[in-house]
């Protein structure tokens, strides 16, 4: 367990399904009496193991609420554990709470909830929800505006760029969310995954450039003619991803061509894309 500073320590857990370099970030905060956790990790063993000697090593405090940044799995996979040790109510935002209870996790409607405000406090430390969507439809970003520390879930990783899937990611949105979050003015990010931005503002500015660079490349592979996703895909991520993980280019392409259509730079022709204006 990491102290980032007075009031807010990391946890950092193992997953089943993320290579070891990408443990899920969690968040603890509070005081010796009361915290509340942000994000459980995916509820295997050894992410269990992990928050239960973090919250020895914090003295035992009670555990008043657990929030999950975003719907999956390797954030919120762990709500049934906490709640059964704990007894803490668990809060999920109303959009990926629906996202949840569409993918049949039984019994969801016993678990998670949403939260009645859109602030909290705890141990002294305001906290304020941001409604932050992209990387899911509700995704929740954590604000502490004393310290202006931002715990932004999987829209900011510590080591790479987030990932923005349709139908769960928007990339219009998610555009929207980081110029949102530079707004803040951070001088903290706080990442669901790696580690921690101290340069907050570049690091954002770099995510956007990033993502409208991508677009860009996207459009200059259609000036050749009408592509599907993955022979755009195949031609922007060659030197990047390996052939068995192309797909996931494929998606990532597709989430920036849903964002160039709705902008009416990009049509769709029968699972082919091209320029408007192109034959």
């Amino acid at each position: 367990m990491e102290q980032i500073i007075a009031g807010i320590f990391r946890s950092e857990v193992p997953s089943l399904t993320l290579p070891p370099y990408q443990g899920t970030q969690c968040y603890w905060i509070g005081d010796a009496h009361d915290v509340v956790l942000v994000d459980t990790g995916d509820g295997s063993p050894g992410a269990q193991s992990v928050l239960e000697e973090d919250w020895h090593h914090l003295g035992r405090p009670k555990v008043l609420a657990v929030f999950a940044t975003h719907h999956h799995d390797d954030h919120s996979g762990g709500g049934a554990w906490a709640k059964a040790r704990w007894g803490a109510r668990l809060y999920m935002n109303a959009p990926d709470l629906e996202r949840l209870r569409e993918r049949r996790r039984d019994p969801v409607d016993s678990l998670w909830q949403p939260y009645a405000s859109d602030a909290f406090t705890v141990g002294n430390m305001g906290v304020t929800l941001i409604n932050a969507p992209g990387h899911t439809p509700g995704q929740w970003n954590f604000w502490l505006p004393a310290h202006r520390v931002l715990l932004a879930g999987d829209n900011v990783l510590g080591n790479t760029t987030s990932v923005i899937l349709p139908p769960d990611g928007d990339m219009g949105l998610y555009l929207g969310t980081l110029a949102s979050l530079r707004n803040l003015r951070p001088r903290l990010l706080l990442p669901g995954h790696g580690d921690l931005v101290a340069d907050a503002d570049a690091y954002l500015s770099r995510y956007i450039t990033h993502r409208q660079e991508r677009s860009q490349e996207i459009l200059s592979a259609l000036a050749q003619g009408p592509r599907e996703p993955n022979s755009i895909a195949r031609v922007i991520y060659r030197d990047i991803l390996p052939p068995e993980k192309m797909w996931l280019g494929e998606w990532m392409v597709k989430g920036h061509l849903d964002w160039l259509s709705r902008q009416q730079l990009v049509v769709e022709d029968n699972g082919r894309f091209r320029k408007v204006g192109q034959s």
